[in-house]
């Protein structure tokens, strides 16, 4: 009873500052990127968003009792994404806002390149936002359910009209200041379960005796599980995928500057490659109690981190269930408002070009409405936490790649990035949909055709450098001459 009127107060605190935002809620620049007004300290949580989601925590869990350390790599590949990020795409994602007026990541996108790719790429990103946004109703109801012990699909709708309301009434600086207390709950949270568990069996030594005791853990401390193909595809896909994604390129057009961009993406990136060691420890950990006697010999995985956090205690359970429910409150508003973002200014604008600010603003209220009912819907039904997230950011990685290349080779067209993505991005959905052939991650299929397209069509163009790169090196000039880097 005292945790479920703990997490009452919390979610008063939430709303609270959502409606209080919600009066500085006057145009789409302020909604969509806070009016380029964010500083380090609000860029670090929200990067929380893209990279500490509430359902791969869990899931990174499950997967460690499974199989060992390297499920973090989820989260490490998020993290050696955002400092690729401001190497090779910073300063581009920077001009376009400020030299463009662009919003969103395919508006970038656009700059380079045209329209049709914009639009390819709008299609792909609400695709694989949509996955992750899906998972979170879900998650959350997971743990409010035995708190309440009413209907768990009932509590996951209820959860659903909870984020429509954050996302609304916050904006992305009302989200900001959310993931600051978002953020310290999680760490805290985590932290503790994680020692905890980590004493409860013994501590780092005794894991490692146990782990290496028996020929089927004997590769749980390493970090090229279940698979080498698997682990390199995660961490790559991952990895890519990041320089097309939609909350970091927000983070990036909504700051006050570059520099406030750097320290922000490094500090958090560190920040979250230390927290992916905490579910999987847990996992592992809860591995050793299974193995030592500790546990019964059919515990589930799936639940593992709640299992550990419980036979430590109800403090600690209490701690669990808080730490997961604020990686997920921080994560959830975030992806419905990157979607609304991109369907809003690549989709609705595009199509209505004399649309007025406030019009705009409305249709963004609403969307946020449509989507999250009809995401929560599609995401009751699905099965795979973990799995649905890494299958999301290999779907996005060819993008990702065909703009590095376009920045850095001039030649690169249009045409060829558009036909890139789209038959790589198609041909990573089917794989990852269906499953997948010959025990390989969407991922490489995806690069296998769409790499070859790219640099085929690039190839064969007339033109020795493509205006749209010269137009963008032209107003990076400028951007870097007038200080507004």
């Amino acid at each position: 009873m005292g945790t479920l009127i703990i997490v009452i107060g919390y979610f008063l605190i939430t709303m609270g500052i959502g409606f209080y935002m919600l009066k500085r809620q006057s145009s789409t620049a302020e909604f969509f990127v806070a009016k380029r007004g964010l500083t380090w300290v609000l860029i670090i949580p929200l990067l929380f968003a893209e990279m500490i989601a509430g359902a791969g925590t869990v899931g990174s869990a499950s997967d460690a009792f499974r199989y060992g350390i390297s499920s973090g790599w989820v989260n490490w590949g998020m993290c050696l994404g955002t400092l690729l990020v401001i190497i090779f795409c910073g300063k581009f994602y920077r001009v376009s806002g400020a030299k463009f007026g662009v919003m969103s990541c395919p508006g970038a996108y656009g700059e380079r390149f045209d329209r049709k790719t914009r639009i390819t790429l709008m299609v792909i990103l609400v695709l694989v936002y949509g996955m992750m946004y899906a998972m979170q109703p879900n998650a959350a109801a997971a743990i409010l359910t035995p708190m309440v012990g009413a209907d768990r699909v009932l509590i996951a709708w209820l959860m659903a009209a909870f984020f429509i309301v954050l996302t609304i009434t916050g904006g992305m600086k009302g989200l900001a200041w959310m993931n600051v207390i978002h953020s310290m709950v999680m760490y805290i949270g985590l932290a503790v379960v994680c020692y905890l568990s980590v004493k409860t069996v013994g501590g780092l030594g005794n894991i490692a005796d146990v782990i290496h005791s028996t020929e089927a853990t004997t590769n749980f401390l390493r970090i090229d599980q279940p698979s080498f193909n698997s682990a390199l595809a995660t961490a790559v896909g991952t990895g890519v995928s990041f320089f097309a994604a939609a909350t970091i390129v927000s983070v990036i057009l909504g700051s006050v500057n570059m520099h406030h961009v750097n320290k922000g993406c490094i500090i958090a990136a560190v920040a979250v490659m230390v927290f992916a060691f905490f579910p999987a420890l847990i996992g592992v950990s809860g591995k050793v109690a299974v193995m030592t006697g500790l546990l019964p010999a059919n515990t589930a995985g799936a639940g593992i981190l709640y299992t550990m956090a419980n036979y430590n205690g109800v403090l600690a359970g209490g701690l669990a269930s808080m730490g997961v429910l604020a990686a997920i409150l921080s994560t959830a508003p975030a992806l419905l408002l990157v979607v609304t973002t991109m369907i809003s200014r690549d989709f609705y604008r595009i199509i209505k070009k004399d649309v007025s600010d406030k019009e705009e603003l409305n249709f963004s209220r609403i969307c946020v409405v449509v989507l999250g009912v009809v995401a929560t819907f599609l995401g009751l039904k699905a099965t795979s936490i973990l799995g649905q997230l890494m299958g999301a950011f290999q779907i996005r990685a060819i993008a990702g790649f065909a703009l590095v290349v376009g920045l850095l080779w001039g030649r690169v067209t249009s045409t060829a990035a558009f036909w890139s993505m789209m038959v790589g991005g198609i041909v990573a959905a089917v794989w990852h949909f269906s499953g997948g052939w010959f025990g390989m991650a969407p991922l490489w299929p995806s690069l296998i055709v769409g790499v070859p397209i790219l640099f085929i069509l690039t190839l064969v163009a007339k033109d020795p450098v493509d205006a749209k790169w010269t137009r963008y090196r032209e107003a990076l000039a400028e951007a870097e001459a007038d200080g507004t880097l």
